[in-house]
C-alpha cells in the first residue's frame, strides 16, 4: 500500500491525478494523489476559503467528492476555476473502506477512497446540478415539505376533535365544517381547546396559501425552460413531473437510448441469474412470475420521488383510456395489446410509467414537441401518407 503523508497544505508546483475532498459545513479533509510518483499526500482540515485559493493556483485537476447539500454549489466553484469535478455514491465509498481499509472510517480515508475511485471507468458518478436546476429543486422540495407538514397537522387535528365527539370525514376541502364543528362544542371544550384547534385550521390555511404560492413560481420556472415546455407537451406530464425530470436527469444526450434512461429512473427488473439458474427473488407468498428468466421485481433505483410521479402520471392516462377519452392512437393500441395478456394492473401502471419515459426521451432529444397522432407511426407510413416524419415519433415507437 502507498504510505500516506500527512501535511498542513498542498504543494501546487506538483500535478496530482485525483484530489478527493470528505466535505464538512466548515471545512474539508483532503487527500491528493501525485501524477508522477503516486504518492498520497493528506491534510485533515482545510476551510473552504483555503480550498479556493488552492484551486486558483493549480493546474486543472479531477476533485471527487461525495453527494451532500452543497456538492453541486462546489462543483460550479471548481469548474468555475478550470478544474473537472466528479461525484461518486457514498456507498461505492463505504465498499471502498470496507475492502482496503478493514472498515477504519475516517474523513481522511473517505478522502483517500474518492481519490482512488476516479482511477475506475466503470464507475457512474453522480451528475452536479446547474443554478436553474437548483432553483427548481429548492421550490419543488420546500413544496413536498410543506405537504408533509399540511397532512400530519390535518391528520393531527381530526384525531385531536374525535377526542370531542367531533367525526371528520377524509380530505381537507371541509375547513369550514370543521371551524364551525370545533365552535358547536365551544361550550363543552372551553376556550382554550377551541384556541389549540382554531390554531391548528388557522395552520393548515395557510399551508393551503403558501402550497399554492409555490405551484405559481414552480409553473413560472418550468415554463421558463426549454426542456420543461417540451415535456408539458407529453400526455400525462404536468408541471411536477416536468420539474422532477429536468432536475434529475438533465441533459438527456447523455443517455444513448431511451431504455438507458428507463434504468436510471428505476423502471426495469432486476435481473438475478447465478449458477446458471435464472431464477427471480421471490417472497414464499408472492405469486408465480410472468416476467423472463431472471427477471423479477423492478430495481427502484433513481430518484423516488420521479418515479412516484411518473405512476400517478400513467395512472391518469389509464383513467382516460378507461373512459374512452384517448383519441384513437398508437398508445391507445399499446394499452390494448397489454390488456389483451391479461396483465396486473400493477405491471401496467409500471409499464406505461416507462412508456412515459420513453416518449419524454425522444421528446428532448430530438426538440420537437409530441405528437399523439404521430408518435409510434413508422415513418414509412408516414412517407406514404406524404407526412414529413418526425424524429420524436419514430423514436418513441
Amino acid at each position: 500500500m502507498t504510505k500516506k503523508h500527512t501535511q498542513t497544505t498542498l504543494d501546487v508546483s506538483i500535478e496530482y491525478s485525483a484530489i478527493g475532498l470528505d466535505l464538512a459545513k466548515y471545512d474539508v479533509s483532503l487527500a491528493a494523489v501525485t501524477l508522477n510518483e503516486g504518492e498520497i499526500i493528506c491534510i485533515d482540515r482545510v476551510t473552504y476559503a483555503e480550498l479556493y485559493e488552492l484551486a486558483d493556483k493549480l493546474s486543472p485537476t479531477l476533485f471527487a467528492v461525495e453527494p451532500c447539500c452543497g456538492y453541486s454549489q462546489l462543483a460550479l466553484e471548481l469548474e468555475a476555476r478550470g478544474h473537472e469535478m466528479r461525484v461518486i455514491n457514498g456507498k461505492v465509498v463505504k465498499m471502498w473502506i470496507d475492502t482496503h481499509m478493514s472498515g477504519q472510517k475516517t474523513d481522511i480515508n473517505d478522502a483517500l477512497a474518492l481519490a482512488r475511485l476516479t482511477a475506475d471507468p466503470d464507475l457512474r458518478p453522480i451528475r452536479a446540478k446547474s443554478l436553474e436546476e437548483c432553483r427548481i429543486m429548492t421550490v419543488q422540495g420546500v413544496r413536498q415539505q410543506l405537504i408533509g407538514q399540511r397532512t400530519k397537522t390535518l391528520v393531527s387535528f381530526k384525531g385531536f376533535a374525535q377526542t370531542w365527539g367531533i367525526h371528520m370525514p377524509a380530505g381537507r376541502r371541509n375547513l369550514k365544517k370543521m371551524r364551525k364543528a370545533v365552535e358547536a362544542k365551544a361550550d363543552m371544550m372551553g376556550d382554550a381547546a377551541v384556541s389549540a384547534l382554531t390554531t391548528m385550521l388557522d395552520r393548515v390555511k395557510t399551508l393551503d396559501d403558501q402550497i399554492h404560492q409555490l405551484d405559481k413560481d414552480l409553473e413560472a420556472l418550468v415554463s421558463a425552460n426549454a426542456n420543461g415546455r417540451l415535456l408539458k407537451s407529453v400526455m400525462g406530464v404536468g408541471t411536477q413531473i416536468a420539474a422532477r425530470f429536468i432536475t434529475v436527469v438533465g441533459d438527456v444526450k447523455r443517455f444513448e437510448t431511451s431504455r438507458s434512461l428507463v434504468a436510471y429512473i428505476g423502471c426495469v427488473p432486476k435481473n438475478y441469474i447465478t449458477g446458471h439458474v435464472n431464477k427471480p427473488r421471490q417472497k414464499k407468498s408472492s405469486a408465480p412470475d410472468l416476467s423472463s428468466k431472471g427477471q423479477g421485481r423492478i430495481s427502484r433505483r433513481g430518484d423516488k420521488l420521479l418515479r412516484s410521479l411518473l405512476m400517478q402520471g400513467a395512472a391518469c392516462i389509464y383513467m382516460q383510456y378507461c373512459k374512452r377519452q384517448l383519441p384513437d392512437c398508437q398508445l391507445t393500441k399499446w394499452i390494448d395489446k397489454q390488456l389483451a395478456v391479461r396483465k396486473p394492473y400493477g405491471k401496467i401502471m409500471v409499464s406505461l410509467a416507462a412508456k412515459l419515459i420513453r416518449i419524454a426521451w425522444a421528446v428532448l432529444t430530438y426538440g420537437k414537441k409530441f405528437d399523439i397522432h404521430r408518435a409510434g407511426v413508422p415513418r414509412s407510413v408516414l412517407a406514404a401518407m406524404a407526412v414529413q416524419p418526425s424524429n420524436e415519433a419514430a423514436a418513441a415507437a
